[in-house]
């Protein structure tokens, strides 16, 4: 059985870890502690501060230490990666943490694991800081596997009626996200929708929470911690278009090399 490890949490990272689960594959997702995804309806996220998540019929489980025995579900973990190779063996990792504008460095366990690397999104570049970099950027290149570098983070985010960076508040400081509310709650534009420290944060927009960081969450400066849909029609659960590309890319990659079948 293939052993992947994946780095993230997010809906990118979950939407990989659920399809690779599904395709018979040993998953373990290895992320910070509390971190802040905000699409928590399309994620595994809240596995790290309820012990169990589930997306789309697919379950994880947040473990410490790793389980002796193999258990039936993705295991989410804040382990590193080098720890986890050296207790797994894994024959794969993929890098979903989407850090967008910073250039990943070729890790140090590199030079012991021979490990297959791929790395998602801006500042992956294949042979260079990864075996194979996956691009993520939307357009026909869309999960596919990238000869050289990936496209530098560019653009708005998709506007949704209208709106685009005006629907997402990022957090204007470091510190611990406080909020007593949840993804699917309908907010008025001027809500007070929680607290970094004692400083207030307000819906930009009238609409439903798409996504918001779990109470608790350790937020960075300038990391996004909410995001309002003013339709109708937001889809807050599930594999959301983007992540479902990414993920069939990367299922690609794998089967064409006999990793999984």
């Amino acid at each position: 059985m293939t052993t992947v490890i994946v780095q993230g949490s997010g809906d990118v990272g979950s939407a990989i870890a659920q399809q690779l689960f599904l395709h018979g594959a040993k998953v373990i997702i290895s992320d910070e502690i509390a971190p802040a995804h905000l699409r928590r309806g399309m994620s595994f996220v809240d596995a790290y501060y309820q012990g169990f998540a589930q997306l789309e019929g697919v379950a994880a489980q947040y473990v410490i230490h790793l389980p002796s025995e193999r258990l039936e579900e993705i295991l989410v973990c804040s382990l590193d990666v080098e720890a986890l190779l050296a207790q797994t063996k894994a024959e794969v990792v993929i890098d979903a943490r989407m850090k967008k504008r910073s250039t990943p460095q070729l890790p140090a366990w590199k030079t012991q694991y021979k490990t297959l690397l791929i790395g998602l999104g801006p500042g992956f570049e294949t042979n260079t800081n990864c075996d194979i970099a996956i691009e993520t950027a939307w357009g026909e290149s869309l999960g596919g596997e990238v000869a050289g570098p990936t496209k530098p983070l560019e653009g708005e985010p998709r506007p949704i009626e209208g709106f685009a960076r005006e629907r997402i508040v990022y957090a204007p400081k470091a510190g611990t996200w406080k909020t007593a509310l949840d993804i699917n709650e309908v907010v008025r534009a001027g809500d007070i929708l929680g607290h970094i420290n004692e400083d207030a944060i307000k819906a930009p927009i009238s609409g439903t929470l798409k996504g918001i960081s779990h109470h608790g969450a350790h937020v960075k400066v300038q990391q996004k911690i909410i995001e309002v849909d003013p339709s109708s029609e937001s889809q807050i659960y599930g594999l959301g278009e983007r992540p479902r590309k990414i993920s069939k890319g990367i299922l690609r990659v794998l089967h064409e090399r006999k990793i999984i079948d």
